[in-house]
């Protein structure tokens, strides 16, 4: 099997992800800090844990979008390979 590359969509998910993760964490750690732990602060720790897993899953999606199409050239080659098979026949 070929090494897969990342492509650009997949690098600017990684920084936006980084980047949600570490302003979420601090922004709700300091939330917390200033009124304490309240209703609002977990409807924000709820949306933040949903974001980040939009993010995961849009990674996911990406990767099996790229490994889809490896398997598909794959196939292609396999058919290409039969008819030539079948027509020397």
């Amino acid at each position: 099997m070929r090494e897969r590359k990342p492509n650009t969509f997949e690098k600017i998910l990684l920084v936006v992800g980084v980047a949600v993760l570490m302003v979420g964490y601090g922004l709700i750690h300091w939330q917390i800090s200033l009124i304490g732990f309240t209703i609002d602060i977990i409807m924000a720790i709820f949306l933040w844990l949903m974001l980040v897993a939009l993010i995961i899953i849009a990674a996911a999606n990406e990767n099996i979008k790229e490994e889809t199409k490896h398997i598909i050239e794959l196939q292609l080659q396999e058919i290409r390979l039969l008819r030539e098979e079948v027509r020397r026949k």
